[in-house]
């Protein structure tokens, strides 16, 4: 059976579409194809409240090719989610069905408590028992926290702080003394807390702190160096030498930034940054389980 999931973020959206694996409880899907397209809809949405005309072509254009690639893969299942940008915009909901006008594509636009479970349900095997995680995932407009407590989830938060965000002035300084106030009290007297990061810009910021080792761990020292050494370069000088995407190369000292203020109020050294993690992964894992587990 083959699967596909549409991330539809502030920054970029994301096609992955997988083939299950019969038989084999390690490996569930083996990759087909992955597509990203950095279409930035929270440059609209965080500076004007309003998904533009323009980039609604850019949006639709998209949407119609995501299409196309699923109809040659024969994808049997489908799910695509919007974030914070179409659920902030006034027209974001219009947009989506604009969308299903034109291609027959349907979106779901998911509020922060559900884009965090469905992040969490990519990552809810890798707890251990008796063990203290922070669960991060900053996004284009928003970041998602959980805290897990001998594999539970006892507190769950969506903020609206993002890379995009930020990046284009639109946070709040209020915002972020909610947050740090969220964080430290949520965390305090947790011991041995680790953190489990799930965002694209963290795992490629990972990539890069490994230098190619196959590692998914690395510390909050190491990210601040990076973030360091990452502020003192230029956007082409990071992409030239990081080799990084131009849509990625602006924010990623911004998410290290967010990630370091995060790690810092909670206290946290050890961060592993998990492959197969985040909101696509956990909608391929919600479509497995409707549509193939149950058979």
């Amino acid at each position: 059976m083959k699967l596909a999931a549409i991330d539809i973020g502030s920054n970029a959206v994301r096609l992955q579409i997988v083939r299950t694996v019969d038989n084999d409880s390690q490996e569930l899907f083996k990759k087909l194809e992955f597509v990203r397209i950095p279409v930035r809809l929270g440059d609209d949405a965080f500076k004007e409240g309003i998904i533009s005309k323009e980039k609604s072509k850019i949006f639709y254009k998209a949407m119609k090719a995501f299409m196309l690639i699923m109809e040659v893969f024969e994808v049997d299942y489908y799910m695509a989610c919007a974030t914070s940008a179409l659920r902030e915009a006034s027209n974001g909901h219009k947009v989506a069905q604009k969308v299903f006008e034109k291609t027959g594509l349907k979106i779901r636009i998911i509020d922060g408590k559900e884009e965090s479970q469905i992040i969490l349900r990519s990552i809810d095997t890798l707890f251990e028992k008796n063990k203290n995680y922070l669960t991060i995932d900053v996004g284009g407009g928003s970041t998602e926290m959980t805290v897990i407590q001998n594999q539970k989830a006892i507190h769950s938060v969506s903020f609206d702080i993002g890379t995009v965000r930020m990046f284009d002035g639109a946070v709040k300084e209020k915002t972020w003394e909610t947050i740090e106030a969220w964080v430290r009290k949520n965390t305090k007297g947790l011991e041995n807390l680790s953190a489990v990061v799930t965002s694209g810009t963290i795992n490629k910021i990972s990539n890069i702190i490994s230098e190619g080792a196959n590692t998914d761990y690395f510390t909050r020292e190491q990210l601040k160096n990076f973030h360091r050494k990452v502020t003192k370069m230029s956007v082409n000088e990071r992409i030239e030498q990081l080799k990084l995407n131009p849509d990625r190369a602006d924010i990623i000292g911004t998410s290290a930034d967010i990630y370091l203020r995060i790690l810092s109020w909670a206290n946290i050294e050890k961060v592993y940054s998990p492959a197969n993690s985040g909101l696509k992964d956990g909608i391929l894992l919600d479509l497995y389980d409707k549509y193939v587990k149950k058979n």
